[in-house]
């Protein structure tokens, strides 16, 4: 569900203007890797974890999966607002209950690759996927707390609605952005069908459910599969691609399926206008400079902003590649997990914030490229709060508060230590960090300003999935990590309520908070932007004194784009639609 995981931001879009021309072979411009088959090649840097949307919470992953699956509804580029995908845009109602509805009707040509017209009874089955609580989707389950039932219309299967509890102010974002799966495919033998999905949005009908229900088991266990995210014949989605290989650690391949509903479509969103989209999995740098000289790429999504900045100004790569910055809506942090004895003291999480020079890493590394953050809520936001400074790098104020938090050292060994739970800790501790460079930019002269004062950090340098892993696993003291936001009001459910420790949700930090609880559920359904505003300013000023991250910056994402292709430029990662790529007329 590309809400949780998307980087949105204010769009600063570069409309080119579109031909007639299809993506494929070209005149001019070739290069020792330049491709005679009709595809256009993708570099990503990190191979997939499976491209089964609900099993997923990796962006790299989306890029791929949401040319297989399609939502019910999309978002527009510039305006973010939601269009029709697989289904109308909802009809809101409110009843006199106090629950809300939300009402669709499928695309009547919307076909799954069986020929098989999608319908509703499909929306149903997905939502019970994502509602099934043995299913893997907990991060996304949360979005979706407010569902009480889903009616289908007795008259027409492609018309239905969506019930709610009570209003959520991303409810029509959460049900437009469900990934529809077949039944057909996914529950041959219907052990989900006679489940109403009001037992399983009810919290005690659906433990019970978990406890004896032997079909929700069975169910869970064949889609959980690793392999319903990996093998071709086992992803099964409604959209314009299908998978048709997958070399490990090397590339993916996607064709364009033959029976696609939507072939024709003038509509970007729907578009199928290359044939194949190869995605390379190129984790290095240098490799992916080769292949943009080679002109063994096309497009670069996340290359690292050293690289980017070096390349751009190439006269070779200049003439044949536009390199695009795009503000984004995403933000860079040291977690700190609270969890660790260590961390366990705010003042102490406050000095470690003083250690980091980050305005001079930001002018260093980041030249107009990036701006600083001081919390979860980005400038642009209208309720950010203006009056939160931010932490300024400061070695001596970090000794006070380290020497207030009962920091010293009695060894004379030039480390801290303290007694924790009846034991003298020495404050020693790993920070892990990608293997890029303004990763580690930001963790060694964390580490060197923490030296100064007395604290030894070792920074350790991993690959990003298995750095993923320890933090989802919560074994970590601190680590350098990405969240991505969007620019709807903002539902801290999923990364901040103390109930969304994983694999709940992505509270890694292991943040606690009952007055963060209390607010974050009334911005949920507080509907009065006014109201929601005062809230969302306290629930910053909490974070804020609590510092359980060190926040550091806000960058634009970066991509490079052959000169080959007409493309719209978004602030929706990853920037642009593969599938509606097209290229231009070389006459």
């Amino acid at each position: 569900m590309k809400m949780c995981l998307l980087t949105l931001a204010a769009c600063v879009c570069g409309l080119l203007s579109c031909t007639s021309g299809e993506a494929g072979l070209s005149n001019n411009g070739e290069g020792p890797g330049f491709s005679r088959k009709p595809e256009v090649r993708i570099s990503i840097k990190a191979e997939p974890d499976g491209l089964n949307p609900v099993l997923s919470t990796q962006s790299i992953s989306r890029y791929v999966y949401e040319q297989i699956f399609q939502t019910l509804n999309d978002q527009d580029p510039a305006t973010f607002e939601l269009v029709p995908l697989l289904a109308s845009t909802p009809v809101v109602e409110e009843g006199a209950d106090g629950t809300m509805s939300y009402s669709y009707v499928i695309d009547s040509v919307a076909r799954w690759p069986n020929g098989s017209p999608v319908t509703a009874y499909d929306v149903l089955f997905s939502m019970k996927v994502v509602m099934n609580p043995l299913v893997d989707s907990g991060p996304y389950r949360l979005y979706y707390k407010m569902v009480k039932d889903l009616e289908i219309s007795s008259t027409d299967s492609l018309a239905f609605r969506v019930v709610t509890t009570g209003p959520y102010i991303l409810a029509a974002e959460a049900i437009g952005d469900l990934y529809i799966y077949p039944e057909y495919a996914y529950d041959p033998e219907q052990l989900m069908r006679d489940i109403p999905l009001a037992a399983l949005t009810d919290p005690a009908t659906s433990r019970q459910l978990e406890a004896a229900n032997q079909d929700l088991k069975t169910f869970a266990t064949g889609f959980n599969d690793p392999a319903t995210g990996f093998d071709p014949a086992r992803i099964v989605g409604s959209g314009p691609y299908a998978l048709e290989f997958w070399e490990a650690n090397t590339k993916l391949s996607l064709r364009r399926r033959d029976d696609y509903w939507g072939s024709g479509s003038q509509a970007d969103r729907l578009a199928a206008r290359p044939e194949y989209l190869t995605y390379l999995i190129i984790s290095d740098p240098g490799t992916n400079v080769n292949a943009l000289r080679d002109m063994a790429v096309d497009v670069v999504v996340d290359l690292p902003v050293d690289v980017f900045r070096q390349l751009r100004q190439d006269p070779y790569l200049e003439e044949r590649f536009d390199f695009v910055a795009v503000p984004g809506f995403k933000y860079f942090s040291i977690l700190l997990n609270e969890e660790d004895p260590l961390l366990r003291d705010s003042l102490t999480r406050r000095a470690l914030a003083h250690l980091v020079d980050v305005d001079r890493i930001i002018d260093r590394s980041l030249p107009g490229l990036a701006r600083r953050i001081v919390g979860p809520v980005l400038p642009s936001k209208p309720y950010y709060n203006k009056e939160l400074e931010p932490i300024p790098f400061d070695l001596k104020k970090a000794a006070e508060l380290l020497k207030e938090a009962g920091w010293q050292d009695t060894t004379g060994d030039g480390v801290l230590d303290k007694v924790i739970d009846g034991e003298r800790r020495e404050f020693n501790f790993q920070l892990l960090s990608f293997n890029t460079s303004t990763s580690e930019a930001f963790t060694v002269v964390a580490a060197a300003g923490a030296r100064e004062v007395g604290v030894n950090i070792e920074v350790i340098r991993m690959e990003g999935r298995a750095l993923i892993k320890l933090l989802n696993d919560g074994n970590f003291t601190a680590a350098f990590n990405g969240q991505g936001v969007e620019p709807t009001p903002d539902d801290f459910s999923q990364v901040w309520l103390s109930t969304s420790v994983p694999p709940t949700g992505t509270n890694r930090v292991n943040f606690q908070s009952a007055e963060a609880d209390l607010l974050i559920r009334q911005i949920s359904v507080t509907t009065d932007s006014t109201s929601r505003a005062r809230m969302y300013r306290r629930f910053q000023e909490i974070i804020y004194a609590n510092q359980p991250m060190i926040f550091l910056y806000s960058p634009y994402d970066l991509i490079v784009v052959s000169k080959r292709f007409d493309y719209q430029v978004s602030s929706i990662a990853p920037n642009l639609e593969f599938n509606a790529l097209r290229l231009r007329d070389s006459t």
